[in-house]
């Protein structure tokens, strides 16, 4: 069936893209006095895929300004659904389609390896087919890894603190991308730590600049490294004491106003320390382990029901007591979960290093594939948004 259905959407975009290039050399080289209105160009472009874009963009130089352009960029991103899993790494990033991942087999066999800009770099977070990396000697870089443009960050503030929080989202109020670190630092004095400060660094990458906050988040310690990004809010788990992996609620970031904000966690009068922060779908979700010797673990989804945020328990996960070493891996790394569009709707779950799937039906473990790699598994759209573009850049 899989095969079929790539197929058929193999026929199809070829189709329209040899259609596409038929119609132009209608009427730019045989007929001139006939004009294929720009509302049927435009529309037809934006249901390519973002390959077949790529070579259209050489077509004419009119059709490049065209794809190019603000609103066909952003226009594209809604209507195309294609979306990869990528696997972040130190040296090399691999890529998957999300058909892929609910195959063992074919997972192995369709990882695409690509290098990433900079050596040696973490994951900071993706939105919109961006990927936000950096390394410890604070070189950075945006890289859409789909048209491999990328675009190295310069003169960065960030500093080097003990202990460092990130995040990555988009601002759609101005079609902006942020990244955020938050540092601490200990203050001594005669030698002894009095207290923590907290700075935090905004990047905007439309501005292309950096600017340093002080005095926010005090008494506030992050403890997921990478923020998760949801519907314009970047979030971490949150507890009292830098060492204290214990959760207490949960810290959000409003993108577009720079704005903080709490939420609670949906278990209560419970050992804490077994939560994990990721998502499901498009929703923010936590994944709840009671404790160490637990074969099920809870998956909560917060919805938006007419203004009001509110938890619900989606389902529960069982599995052999043998992959607990899994799930109660650092709370410092987050999680994701994907779920396939079929009747038996079978549930992927990725975390450091991991994927493990479940059978829909049952909730139950049916096989756990190692994919290595510093950061757990991340969707990361197939787009056309050029960093260079969007920071005012030559992208040439």
């Amino acid at each position: 069936m899989f095969l079929f259905l790539a197929f058929r959407d193999w026929i199809h975009q070829t189709f329209l893209f040899k259609f596409l290039l038929s119609w132009y050399h209608f009427i730019f080289t045989i007929n001139h006095d006939s004009i294929l209105p720009n509302e049927i160009i435009t529309n037809i472009l934006l249901r390519l895929p973002t390959k077949s874009l790529l070579k259209c963009m050489s077509v004419s130089k009119s059709w490049h300004q065209l794809i190019s352009s603000p609103y066909f960029v952003n226009t594209h991103l809604k209507l195309n659904g294609n979306h990869r899993v990528v696997f972040p790494g130190s040296e090399k990033y691999k890529f998957c389609s999300l058909p892929h991942l609910f195959n063992e087999e074919q997972l192995t066999q369709e990882l695409l390896h690509i290098d990433p800009p900079i050596l040696s770099s973490f994951f900071v977070g993706s939105a919109n087919g961006l990927i936000f990396i950096c390394n410890h000697e604070r070189e950075m870089c945006i890289w859409n890894p789909t048209i491999s443009k990328s675009m190295k960050l310069l003169n960065s503030p960030w500093g080097t603190s003990f202990n460092t929080k990130y995040g990555f989202g988009y601002d759609d109020s101005c079609d902006d991308y942020k990244a955020l670190f938050i540092d601490h630092y200990h203050d001594f004095n005669n030698g002894e730590v009095y207290s923590v400060r907290i700075v935090v660094t905004i990047y905007s990458l439309r501005s292309d600049s950096w600017k340093t906050l002080h005095d926010q988040l005090q008494g506030i310690f992050l403890i997921n490294h990478s923020g998760k990004f949801v519907n314009g809010m970047i979030y971490w788990i949150a507890s009292t004491g830098i060492d204290d992996d214990d959760a207490r609620n949960i810290i959000s970031f409003d993108v577009a106003n720079e704005t903080w904000g709490s939420l609670e966690i949906p278990i209560r009068g419970e050992d804490h320390s077994n939560i994990k922060l990721g998502v499901v779908g498009s929703d923010l979700a936590v994944l709840y382990t009671c404790h160490i010797c637990a074969t099920t673990s809870d998956v909560w989804i917060l919805k938006d029901c007419r203004g009001n945020m509110s938890w619900t328990k989606r389902f529960t996960i069982e599995y052999p007591q043998y992959v607990v070493l899994y799930m109660f891996s650092s709370p410092n790394f987050t999680f994701s979960i994907h779920l396939r569009q079929s009747n038996k709707g079978d549930i992927i779950l990725s975390i450091r290093g991991f994927i493990i799937l479940f059978d829909g039906s049952t909730k139950k473990l049916e096989h756990i594939a190692a994919v290595g790699g510093y950061n757990p598994a991340e969707t990361n759209a197939e787009s056309i948004v050029n960093p260079l573009t969007i920071s005012g850049k030559n992208s040439t």
